[in-house]
């Protein structure tokens, strides 16, 4: 019997654009479940990430990742910052023992990595949900064979994330996975209910998979 097998983080990354009524939903999927919210809005300024984040209760701030601002960073209590590819060099201008990730496309690309950083995104693993097109062609093998290799860095998935292949996840050995697609809707204002339906759903099958891998 395992007993020592680890439950998956979770990662959800934000809908790429602001919409009505979404600090409510993202304040209260923070309050009832434990997971990290990846604050990820492309084209914002500082001031509109600024102002997303006083809405959402500051006891609630340590549960956020924020991409990319070294300002948002300075100025709000949140739980780290995560780097794009093209932005992974300002990370060298952190001072401190901040929770730092980034994404990368490869195992080749991890390798490279200085210690610095807390986790990596490895992506994309199956055929991406928000970007058509975007297909998942990684090495199975070679994922499998370093994820099992001893390494102090946190490895989540990315792409294609779905309920019907989180098992799959688990079995490659990923620490967690981040999810966009499986959990928005293309009308997320007028689909609030779905999009916590689709919420509870992931986080519910993570939740049996843990006490499967323990039982």
């Amino acid at each position: 019997m395992n007993c020592t097998a680890k439950e998956m983080d979770l990662i959800l990354i934000s809908y790429p654009e602001f919409f009505k009524e979404e600090t409510d939903i993202v304040s209260s999927l923070l309050d009832q479940f434990d997971f990290t919210y990846h604050l990820r809005k492309p084209d914002a300024d500082l001031d509109e990430i600024e102002s997303f984040l006083r809405e959402i209760p500051d006891y609630l701030h340590e549960k956020i990742v924020v991409s990319n601002s070294i300002e948002i960073l300075e100025r709000f209590k949140v739980k780290g910052i995560h780097f794009s590819t093209l932005n992974r060099e300002n990370g060298n201008y952190l001072a401190g023992n901040c929770y730092r990730g980034t994404s990368c496309h490869s195992i080749d690309e991890i390798r490279k990595l200085d210690d610095g950083y807390d986790y990596v995104y490895l992506s994309p693993i199956f055929d991406s949900i928000s970007k058509p097109g975007y297909k998942g062609k990684l090495d199975v093998y070679e994922i499998k064979k370093f994820l099992n290799e001893s390494r102090k860095i946190q490895v989540h998935a990315l792409g294609g994330i779905a309920a019907g292949n989180m098992e799959q996840i688990r079995e490659f050995g990923f620490d967690g996975f981040a999810v966009l697609g499986a959990v928005w809707t293309n009308d997320p204002h007028q689909n609030q209910d779905k999009i916590r339906s689709n919420f509870k759903k992931i986080y519910s099958i993570i939740q049996s998979i843990y006490e499967k891998s323990n039982s």
